[in-house]
Order: structure tokens, then sequence, then C-alpha cells
């Protein structure tokens, strides 16, 4: 059922391909088994899985570029099979950011013709171009041929023209893929502007790290399956992931982890005598607030001096691959 702050609602879709076995052979492949998620409105949502997992034909789906074999499908309330055309007028996507664009023209020449196929008046095209231009940063490049125009010109390029028709909702498919870090950066600056400004986006990629930066939930899809969800705080406290905290103390290794031991759930601990002081690493199965409030009332009443501290958080990057590497099911 859709909510009054979801705009996307995803509910038990499948998607099956016919594909040939030799010369006379068919086989029947599920890309999408029955998948499940929404998404709320004004935020990022990333859509997280292996290759083939399913990412894209789910783009695919809500753009009403591939109609579903089952299940419901609603983007600002609107069904993308009975209501295509309100569902349209109501989307962005940018399928492949090196794709869809006339190379002799410039991207100006690009962003007018594409509005003047949305029915668009060609003044307010013109005008309209130039304001995207601009908001993507490329307002100098305008007139250059598109073929002149690095990757991470064409990902802002493509984001623009997802932005023609001001999209309440936009589907983005890896849009920094192949990015060198510069571009990279600037194109997930560009995607934060956008969510600030009321846009819902929908966002594929691989780089745990930088979903991380961007995304306020993720869905994690294998074998067209959801196999887990959440904001990716919740996803890594949910699998149980591990901190690391290291610590240099004055004295006295072995009574010291014997003590923590009894107050807290360590998973591993190794100790190393420096000489001067014990270096100490452990791997503890707690909140990040939990572990400190504990660990420090402990340091507080006790005569151990801390000499050096520090802990790594567990990362989206250790949470996906705990689910699709298979270390924890789904």
């Amino acid at each position: 059922m859709l909510r009054d702050m979801d705009a996307i609602v995803v509910e038990n879709l499948k998607k099956y391909y016919i594909v040939r076995e030799g010369f006379k052979g068919r086989k029947v492949v599920e890309a999408l088994k029955g998948i499940s998620f929404s998404v709320r409105r004004g935020s990022i949502h990333a859509l997280l899985g292996p290759n083939g997992a399913g990412k894209t034909t789910t783009i695919k789906v809500l753009a009403t570029l591939l109609l579903p074999d089952d299940g419901k499908v609603l983007v600002e309330g609107f069904d993308v099979v009975k209501e295509a055309d309100k569902v349209r007028k109501r989307v962005g996507v940018a399928l492949d950011v090196s794709k869809g664009f006339y190379s002799s023209i410039s991207g100006y020449e690009n962003l007018v013709f594409y509005g003047l196929l949305k029915g668009m008046d060609f003044n307010y095209a013109k005008r309209r171009a130039k304001e995207l231009l601009e908001l993507v940063g490329l307002t100098d490049a305008a007139n250059r041929p598109y073929y002149t125009y690095s990757l991470g010109m064409r990902a802002k390029l493509a984001i623009a023209k997802a932005l023609l028709s001001d999209p309440d909702v936009l589907l983005l498919d890896e849009p920094t893929l192949g990015l060198d870090v510069e571009s990279a950066r600037s194109v997930r600056n560009l995607i934060k502007e956008l969510s600030t400004s009321g846009k819902t986006i929908l966002i594929t990629g691989h780089n745990m790290h930088e979903i991380e930066l961007l995304a306020d939930s993720v869905t994690i899809i294998n074998n067209g399956t959801v196999i887990a969800s959440g904001t990716p705080a919740e996803l890594k406290s949910k699998l149980g992931l591990l901190h690391k905290v290291n610590l240099r103390i004055n004295k006295d290794g072995e009574e010291f982890v014997r003590i923590v031991k009894d107050l807290m759930p360590i998973e591993g601990i190794s100790v190393s005598d420096l000489g001067d002081s014990i270096k100490i690493a452990m791997y503890i199965r707690l909140s990040r607030d939990e572990l400190i409030q504990k660990l420090f009332e402990f340091l507080k009443n006790s005569n151990y001096r801390v000499l050096d501290f520090s802990m790594e958080e567990p990362t989206l990057e250790d949470a996906y691959l705990a689910v699709v590497g298979g270390t924890i099911s789904g």
C-alpha cells in the first residue's frame, strides 16, 4: 500500500526472460523472483547487488521500459502498467551515461533536441537546456561537440537530460561508473543537491563507500530476490558486524583481557608486549555507543592508563559482502 511518504512502492515484482539454448531450445530465466521495497519521498535509495542480480531490470520496470510479469509497482501513486503515461511524466532516467547522445552536436543542442522530443516549445527547450547545463556545471562546455566530452562530463549531461521535464523521481543506473575520483565526487555532490531540492533518487552502483556517502536507505538483491534492506547503519547493526578496537595501555595486558571479556562480547583479541606498553586489538560485537560506554566506564574506574585508542567501524561494504558473499544468510 502506498503511504503518503513513499514515492516508489514495489510489491512482489517478478520478471521473466525467455532465452535460447542451442538452435531450438529455450529456457525461462527468472530475473526478478518477487522483490518488494519502497522509497521514501525526497530520499536517496540505493539498489545494490552483484552483476545479474536484477538491478537494471528493476530500474527499467520503474521507467516503464519493461513490463512486469507479476506484482505491483507504483511511482508517485501511479501504476507503471495501467498509468504508464503518468509515470513517464514523473520520472527521469539515466541508464548508461556514455550512450543516448549525438556525438557531432553540442551538449546544449542535444538537450534542446530531447526537449523538443518531449513536446516542449522551442524557446522553452532552449531556456531549459541552459538552466540544466548551469545546474550540472557544464555551461563552459555547452557549445562543444559531445564527442569531446570526458566521461565525467557525459555523466553530468546524462543527469541533465533526465532532469529535462523536472521529474519528481530520478532513476540513475551506476551514474559514476568508470569516472575518475574528481569527476565521481562532482557527480555525487550533484546527486546530493538534487535530493536536497526534493527529488527522490533511486541509484545503483558497486562502489560501497560511495553508496554509504549518498544513500539514506539500501535494498540488496541477489539472484532476483531481496536479501537485506534498511539504512546503512541498520544493515550493519542487523548483521551484527564487529567493531575493531585498538588500545595501547600501560600495564598487564592479560588481566585487562580477562576483565574486558567478562564485560563485552569479544569475538577475537590479540595482545602484543611493546616493552614499555601493551598493544591490544579486539573485535567486539556491540553497537558503537554501547561499546564506548562500557569500555570507558571500565577504564575510568580502573588503574589502566590509555596511551592510544582507535576504533574502526564496520562499513556498508562489510554488510554487503556479509549477505552477498554468503557469510550471513539474508
